[in-house]
């Protein structure tokens, strides 16, 4: 969903409430089982825009013990600011107003383009940091998950080595690079 923010931008004190109702998002990093609902606060501080509000949805996610996937609800506290700059001659509302977003991440897609504001790349970004990144669904009264109903015992059994430290150094693929390392070491 892209949102036109003109009107915010050239009016200092300006507040517009926008009621979340976006589908549910889906792409190769993430995916919501629900729509994203919620509530969010446009506010024109002079040099600063205000992105407040919170937003809820449920992510389908793949349990780190036994590999099924669940739905796990989410829950986003978004809390942005972006500096406004301000060009041209005139009054305030006849002059070229631009959104300055920091680059923390090459990765990360602009939010900004002129006043068209991405609120999908928003909404993708606050979902990728809240989402776990070992999720695990909830367990019932014994402490069995609700997806495979086993202990986490019982889904980590196969893992453990029954090798000493030693065996399994010995055994371990990269033997034969330790072996190399210490060799070039004591030359």
């Amino acid at each position: 969903m892209r949102l036109d923010l003109s009107e915010i931008l050239h009016r200092v004190g300006k507040n517009i409430p926008y009621d979340l109702d976006e589908t549910a998002l889906v792409d190769e990093d993430i995916e919501c089982v629900e729509p994203i609902t919620g509530r969010l606060m446009f506010t024109n501080a002079g040099s600063t825009l205000l992105i407040k509000g919170t937003a809820d949805t449920s992510l389908f996610l793949s349990c780190s013990r036994c590999a099924d996937y669940f739905a796990s609800p989410v829950s986003l506290s978004v809390d942005e600011q972006f500096e406004l700059q301000f060009s041209g001659g005139g009054l305030r509302e006849t002059q070229q107003v631009d959104v300055i977003e920091d680059d923390e991440n090459p990765i990360a897609n602009r939010l900004f383009q002129g006043p068209i504001f991405d609120l999908t790349e928003l909404l993708r970004q606050y979902l990728l940091v809240e989402a776990p990144t070992r999720p695990i669904p909830p367990c019932d009264s014994e402490g069995r998950c609700q997806q495979c109903h086993r202990l986490p015992e019982e889904v980590l059994a196969p893992y453990q080595d029954s090798q000493t430290p030693e065996e399994a150094a010995a055994n371990s693929p990269f033997s034969r690079l330790v072996e190399l390392l210490h060799e070039e070491e004591t030359e």
